[in-house]
C-alpha cells in the first residue's frame, strides 16, 4: 500500500512538474499590423507583463551608451550611440529616440538601408512592438524585426494620427522567450522610433512544485495514513 501510494504523488508531481517546463515547440509569432490592436492583445492576456517606454522621462539629448541598460533595455547601435531627441513628429511627445555621430540635429535620424539598432533585454521577453516615426516610409516591410531565435516580422503602415501620413508599427508576440530584437530597414527614408513596448511573463508559481514535495511529506507523516498502513500490514 505504501508503495503504490508513493507511486501515484509521485505521478502526479511529475505531471505537475511537465506543465512547468517551456515547451520546445515554436509555433512562430503573431504578427500584427496596428499598433493598436497589439496594445488589445496585450491587455487582454494575463499572462504577460507589460512595459512602454516613450523616453519621455528623460531631457532631450539624453546619450544611452552601447552596451548601457536603462530601465530594462540595453542599447546597441550599429554606427554612433542611441540619442533621445523632441525633434520630429512623436506619437507620445515630446520625445523619439533618434542616433548620435550625425552633424546636425536634422541628419540624427537612422541611416535607411545601412544602420541597424538592437534592444536587448536582460529578462527574457515574450512581446515586442515599435513605432517608426518621422518617416515618410509607406509601404508595409519598410522596417524588420530580427530577435535572437531567428524570426523575422515586418512592419506595416500605420499612421501616428488619423489624416497623417506619416508612421509605420512593427510588433508581435511569442509562444517562447527571446532576449533581443534587431531594428533594419529596407527603405530610403530616414527615420526615428517612439513607444516601444515589451511583455515578459508573469512568473510562474515554481513553489508549487516544492508545495506538492511537502505535501508528500506531510501525508506519509499523517496518523490517518499510518493508522491505514498499519491495518493493511
Amino acid at each position: 500500500m505504501r508503495a503504490r501510494g508513493a507511486t501515484s504523488i509521485l505521478i502526479a508531481v511529475l505531471a505537475l512538474t511537465a506543465t512547468l517546463i517551456p515547451r520546445s515547440a515554436h509555433a512562430g509569432p503573431i504578427v500584427f499590423q496596428g499598433r493598436v490592436a497589439f496594445a488589445l492583445a496585450l491587455e487582454s492576456d494575463p499572462s504577460v507583463v507589460t512595459t512602454v517606454e516613450g523616453w519621455d522621462t528623460y531631457p532631450a539629448g539624453t546619450i544611452f551608451p552601447n552596451g548601457s541598460t536603462v530601465n530594462g533595455i540595453t542599447y546597441n547601435v550599429s554606427s554612433g550611440e542611441a540619442l533621445v531627441g523632441s525633434g520630429g513628429i512623436s506619437l507620445s511627445p515630446p520625445n523619439n529616440l533618434f542616433m548620435t555621430n550625425c552633424p546636425t540635429a536634422q541628419t540624427c535620424s537612422f541611416h535607411p538601408l545601412v544602420d541597424t539598432f538592437t534592444f536587448g533585454f536582460p529578462q527574457p521577453i515574450r512581446a515586442f512592438g515599435v513605432t517608426f516615426s518621422s518617416t515618410f516610409a509607406v509601404q508595409n516591410g519598410d522596417y524588420l524585426l530580427t530577435t535572437d531565435r531567428g524570426d523575422v516580422v515586418p512592419s506595416f503602415f500605420d499612421p501616428l494620427f488619423p489624416g497623417f501620413p506619416l508612421g509605420q508599427f512593427a510588433g508581435f508576440i511569442s509562444d517562447v522567450p527571446f532576449n533581443s530584437v534587431r531594428v533594419s530597414s529596407t527603405a530610403n527614408a530616414l527615420y526615428g522610433m517612439d513607444d516601444i513596448v515589451f511583455a515578459r511573463s508573469v512568473p510562474e508559481p515554481s513553489s508549487l512544485v516544492l508545495l506538492s514535495f511537502g505535501l508528500f511529506g506531510t501525508r506519509r507523516g499523517h496518523p490517518a495514513i499510518t493508522r491505514q498502513s498499519a491495518i493493511a500490514q
